[in-house]
């Protein structure tokens, strides 16, 4: 083994070895009891509310697969499998799902799920969480209680794919009373009780129909600080963090026998969104040139320590809504200038800085104040701005105040931000990148003539085949138009305690977290 391999095998040896001690100081030398039966869950988001129709992302989220069932859950291929749906059928020649639900199901106040509950919950997603899409549903007929139709404005025959994931709750108590604070499910776990935005309890359902889970119930604690969870995971003070930094997890694979670790690529982006109704961006070269500036290849290799893959488009990687021909524009600083001279702008006379009619190229970032590696990200694109004339300043701002800048407004110059791909469902690119639903797009108010009609387009196509086609097209489209510099998509690493074992592969996604009622706990 090479010296400098050696070097920095020992070093990190040391720092594990450090982490040991102070964590053991911590504890006071009283080991955390192994006793129990409840599961413990880093959750990094405050909880919020616990309402599944909300619309609000919260911690919640992370909560929800344990407390409420799903009409089907995908296995570990991604093909669906029954849950409360028993059986489904689709005919294409009417848009028409025909759906049987379980006879034995029960919300945990002992009421049964019946279709009703089906109908009201997915009305209630579309209104709330999925209001963002256009509701695709025609109409929906109850033909008992354990049986419905539900009829489609197209041809989906992806429509359950789309629609699994959708808490089913009780309407009797969901439309009423505080169910955000105290839901009501039929999952395998029964709300206990909250203390804030902090935390949350579970206990076992003893009557879910699937069988009555082998542990004790669920806590989840809401840790900002990720670095605190992998501390908290060696310490044995928690069973579940999400998102784990690299450096965490290539020290954590040195002790890899005592925890389960699932590697994925995060199925959203990051981007620097530019406000293209602000003069210095109007300019399609100058968006352009501005993502040769920015070596993104370099931000994945040193910030992320190369787990983590460059952005192509809004569709994303991996994705079959994606355009296939699309690459990631190259870093290229001469290309960058060439551009920038193209539309006009040219070094001033100490050949230091860009400008034009007299006007330096120069602009604010906006960053989440709390976000460690987008700061870190902002720094490096202002110092790779900084090589090719143009002087960049970051400016970090509290979450709600970050987002109401650019979500359907456009008082920024540029943010750094995350969007979401559309893998199950594009049509959500409406709202995201069209004024046509609220007026204007969240993505800062960008409009482009031909995005919008391609979506119109893809709203209105009921060919599964060809709306994939067109989602190309848009991919492509607002790819060439760079309303933003498509920076990364990070791999991330979730961790859980060897002391839980599992009957199947270790995943928090929500498929994987619906699934984690049948671990046991050693």
């Amino acid at each position: 083994m090479p010296v400098w391999a050696q070097l920095k095998k020992m070093i990190k040896s040391f720092i594990l070895a450090l982490i040991w001690v102070s964590v053991a100081a911590c504890n006071d030398g009283h080991p955390v009891s192994q006793e129990n039966r409840m599961l413990r869950y880093d959750i990094p988001a405050p909880v919020g509310s616990l309402n599944p129709f909300d619309g609000k992302n919260s911690g919640a989220t992370y909560i929800h697969p344990f407390l409420f069932s799903y009409l089907c859950v995908p296995d570990e291929t991604g093909d669906l499998k029954p849950d409360l749906a028993v059986s489904w059928n689709y005919d294409p020649s009417e848009f028409k799902w025909t759906i049987e639900i379980r006879k034995n199901a029960r919300f945990h106040d002992g009421t049964p799920v019946t279709a009703q509950d089906v109908k009201f919950s997915v009305q209630s997603s579309f209104a709330g969480p999925r209001k963002c899409c256009e509701n695709p549903i025609k109409k929906t007929d109850i033909l008992s209680s354990t049986r419905i139709n539900i009829s489609l404005n197209k041809n989906d025959p992806e429509f359950l794919n789309k629609i699994w994931d959708m808490s089913i709750a009780p309407e009797h108590k969901a439309g009423s009373g505080d169910f955000s604070n105290h839901p009501i499910g039929s999952g395998p776990f029964k709300f206990k009780s909250r203390r804030g935005d902090q935390s949350v309890e579970l206990v076992a359902n003893d009557d879910y129909y699937a069988g009555k889970t082998l542990l004790e119930g669920v806590a989840f604690f809401y840790q900002e600080d990720k670095e605190k969870s992998w501390t908290r995971l060696l310490a044995g003070e928690t069973d579940i963090a999400h998102e784990i930094t690299p450096k965490n997890y290539q020290m954590m694979a040195d002790t890899k026998n005592r925890f389960h670790f699932n590697t994925y690529t995060l199925p959203w982006y990051s981007i620097l969104l530019y406000n293209t109704n602000d003069p210095l961006f109007s300019d399609a070269r100058v968006r352009q040139a501005l993502t040769h500036a920015i070596n993104r290849p370099g931000i994945v290799e040193t910030l992320l320590n190369g787990y983590g893959k460059a952005a192509v488009g809004p569709m994303g990687i991996d994705n079959v809504y994606s355009d296939p021909k699309l690459t990631p524009l190259p870093y290229d600083p001469q290309k960058a200038l060439d551009l920038l001279r193209d539309a006009g702008w040219f070094l001033d006379k100490n050949r230091q800085y860009l400008e034009k009619d007299g006007k330096p190229f120069e602009f604010t970032i906006l960053c989440f104040k709390e976000g460690f590696v987008p700061i870190q990200a902002a720094r490096s694109i202002v110092l790779d701005l900084n090589e090719v004339g143009i002087k960049a300043h970051i400016k970090l701002l509290p979450f709600e105040e970050l987002t109401g800048k650019y979500q359907g407004n456009n008082q920024f110059q540029a943010v750094l931000t995350e969007f979401g791909t559309s893998q199950r469902k594009p049509e959500e690119f409406e709202k995201l990148w069209t004024p046509l639903i609220d007026n204007v797009s969240i993505a800062g108010c960008f409009e482009d003539a031909d995005v919008t009609r391609l979506v119109r387009l893809l709203t209105a196509e009921n060919d599964p085949e060809k709306a994939k086609a067109i989602c190309h097209q848009i991919d492509a489209r607002i790819a060439f138009l760079q309303p933003g510099t498509f920076l990364y998509h990070k791999t991330v690493f979730d961790v859980m305690s060897a002391r839980i074992s599992l009957p199947g592969p270790f995943s928090l996604t929500q498929g994987g977290a619906s699934r984690l009622w049948r671990a046991t706990i050693r």
